[in-house]
């Protein structure tokens, strides 16, 4: 089985700038790394839109803003039962969408979702001692994903790319004087 060198590149730049950012957060006493991995599998599932970077990201700090409404709402007596809460998260759902659909049409609604599930998810299994810090860490973290692995791991494969560029394979001459039959698509298989 032959591998690719976008594979290697890829594994090589993703993997060594993993151990970067885990070396930054570990630095800074930052405890929510896993909250980067959610934040950059987005970014990498959605196919790397690096002209959507601020839509997500502005849609990652609406999520935060959604999650602590959520969270402040499940504080109010009449709010937390079964019933109701269920009501708030589909009440706050459609609203997400749509703000998103209506006057908020730059936003991303699964980054902006997906934030809003990793807030609530966090806040709900600890004791929050600062909220301004717990905000910043939360965002910090998320950005730090995409730019310090996301970014740095696609500008690392292009210098690869550039310093061992793919071998084009020699065909014979009769390309270049374009006298192939073009009556049939070449097989895109094989």
């Amino acid at each position: 089985m032959k591998i690719s060198k976008k594979v290697w590149f890829d594994s090589i730049g993703v993997g060594g700038f993993t151990i970067v950012y885990s070396l930054i957060m570990t630095g800074f006493s930052l405890w929510m790394g896993a909250a980067a991995f959610i934040a950059v599998s987005y970014f990498f599932g959605a196919g790397f839109p690096k002209d959507k970077i601020w839509n997500i990201l502005l849609s990652f700090c609406l999520g935060l803003i959604w999650g602590l409404m959520a969270f402040s709402l499940l504080h109010v007596s009449w709010i937390s039962g079964l019933v109701a809460s269920s009501v708030m998260f589909g009440i706050l759902t459609f609203a997400a969408l749509f703000l998103q659909g209506t006057i908020l049409p730059f936003t991303e609604v699964p980054a902006w979702l997906i934030t809003w599930g990793t807030t609530m998810l966090i806040i709900s299994n600890i004791t929050i001692k600062s909220w301004p810090m717990f905000c910043f860490e939360l965002l910090a973290s998320m950005f730090m994903g995409i730019f310090v692995i996301g970014y740095a791991s696609d500008y690392f494969n292009k210098v690869m790319f550039k310093l061992f560029p793919e071998k084009k394979p020699k065909d014979d001459d009769s390309q270049d004087h374009d006298t192939a039959d073009k009556g049939e698509p070449e097989d895109q298989l094989g």
